[in-house]
């Protein structure tokens, strides 16, 4: 028993450490015509950062519970020419934004949309996951339950 108490301990602080998170912005190819026509409708992209592919400490963040993705979605209808983009953030986040009293779950959620007018709309969309890099860091949980079990079923 005393053994498995041990290896508890040495464990635990992998199940509990801070998930990681690419920081970064970033935008889905966005056509010339498409930036000239938001350019003549004074509409700007969100800025772009970091590098969304790279786990270097630069771009990536630990001060959260979960990961997010908050993506602004772009519907246009310009000079007859209809076209959808979208811009994003990633990040660390602890709770919903949109409702801080609500813990996010692995889930999307729309925080509503808006236009001006001449010609495009744009919605909001926040993800969140719960996986390092929102691959599987269960992994590690996963392992541990089962030496575990097979620990407990030796001894």
């Amino acid at each position: 028993m005393q053994t498995f108490l041990i290896i508890t301990v040495i464990f635990i602080p992998f199940i509990f450490a801070d998930i990681k998170c690419h920081q970064c912005g970033g935008a889905e190819t966005i056509p010339k015509f498409a930036k000239n026509a938001l350019a003549s409708i004074n509409i700007t992209t969100d800025p772009y950062f970091g590098d969304c592919s790279s786990t270097s400490s630069g771009n990536i963040c630990q001060n959260g519970t979960f990961c997010i993705k908050r993506s602004r979605v772009y519907d246009i209808s310009y000079s007859g020419v209809s076209f959808k983009w979208t811009t994003y953030t990633k990040g660390c986040a602890i709770t919903r934004e949109d409702d801080t009293t609500k813990t996010p779950e692995n889930a999307c959620y729309e925080l509503g949309s808006s236009s001006n007018g001449t010609g495009y709309t744009s919605r909001r969309l926040d993800c969140y996951c719960t996986k390092d890099y929102c691959n599987s860091a269960q992994q590690i949980i996963q392992f541990f339950t089962v030496f575990s079990i097979i620990l407990t079923n030796l001894l």
